[in-house]
């Protein structure tokens, strides 16, 4: 009978586990501990085993469900055949198979985080090399800019720096949260992403206010705690609605749904920079501006921009377009690189 080798794994696992209802958690760790998975990958999962088996949920033959616990096997005429080939190979008796324990929920959930971060952290990079590079060519350009063609790659390697840690701090609230919590997925992923992203925010904000004070002796509001929040829970909802039906249940888009996905991220984030900065929370861009603006001689400020769409300054249209592309490429950019999870399933 045609049946995938994961929901096979599941199968086997109840058939082993058949004197006892075995715990959605544990099977959650044995069958899918290399995934991120939400609830109703397992709900698919023992459908298809159900309609493979001829069973009926109803009044099950094969599997049981257990109300708030989990799945039993309880088909009682199954017979165990000794593995004729296994055995004329070895004749002795093979030493028992010992188990190695089962991997707590929490270490799991952070195993999984410590590699999601990094995946989100070179996604937030590129975006922040690209969106700074990019940035950096079109002020050097600008009617009026005195800004050097040199201005592309320094703000280039800034955004990465910031898209870097940003990405990680996000990726990695994300991954953990969607490790940890199955059945309130959507509020941990708000929640993770908003945690993740403040942690970053808050250290970021400390060093460069502190490095701003102690190098060039200027005392500007940087922001950074807030701003994290609001970026990271406009990620975890994006990621809420945008890997809410996919197949297997697996928290990743497949196919042509990985660029939907994407892209409804950039939208989220890119919505949530146009809110901050309407706020008076600007993101990279206006806080490099406010800082050009405060140091005398700087060249790096954005007031060309500004006069390039028709403000006389960089001012609230100007901010707000440029909030809403660092949002929206920040978005991209962590989202195609957390998605890239599906390649090894």
């Amino acid at each position: 009978m045609p049946l995938i080798p994961r929901y096979f794994d599941l199968l086997l696992l109840l058939i082993e586990r058949r004197g006892e209802a075995v715990h959605r958690r544990e099977i959650f760790d044995r069958v899918w501990s290399d995934a991120i998975v939400s609830e109703s990958a397992l709900s698919q999962a023992v459908r298809t085993i159900r309609l493979t088996l001829g069973d009926d949920s109803k009044e099950p033959r094969f599997i049981r469900t257990v109300s708030r616990h989990g799945y039993q096997f309880v088909f009682p005429e199954l017979i165990e055949e000794p593995d004729v080939a296994a055995s004329a190979a070895a004749p002795s008796a093979a030493p028992p198979v010992t188990e190695e324990p089962l991997e707590p929920g929490l270490r799991r959930a952070t195993r999984i985080a410590s590699r999601q971060w990094s995946r989100g952290s070179a996604g937030g990079a590129l975006a922040g090399v690209a969106a700074g590079g990019v940035g950096g060519l079109i002020l050097a350009a600008a009617p009026g800019s005195v800004a050097p063609i040199a201005i592309a790659p320094v703000l280039a390697v800034i955004g990465g720096g910031c898209g870097a840690i940003g990405g990680a701090g996000v990726g990695a609230g994300l991954a953990f949260a969607e490790a940890a919590t199955r059945s309130q997925r959507a509020l941990g992923l708000i929640g993770g992403g908003a945690i993740g992203g403040g942690i970053v925010g808050a250290v970021v904000e400390w060093l460069a206010r502190w490095g701003l004070g102690a190098l060039v002796g200027l005392d500007i509001d940087v922001g950074g705690a807030l701003e994290g929040v609001v970026i990271g829970a406009a990620t975890g909802l994006a990621f809420t609605v945008a890997t809410l039906s996919t197949d297997d249940g697996v928290s990743v888009a497949r196919g042509g749904k990985h660029l939907r996905a994407a892209l409804i991220t950039a939208a989220c984030c890119g919505m949530a920079g146009l809110a901050l900065t309407l706020a008076g929370h600007p993101l990279v861009g206006g806080t490099i501006h406010a800082i050009a603006s405060a140091a005398h001689g700087s060249r790096a400020t954005l007031a060309p921009l500004g006069r390039l769409i028709g403000e006389p300054d960089f001012g609230p249209i100007s901010g707000a377009i440029l909030a809403f592309g660092e949002g929206g490429v920040f978005g991209l950019g962590l989202a195609l690189g957390l998605l890239r999870r599906q390649g090894s399933q």
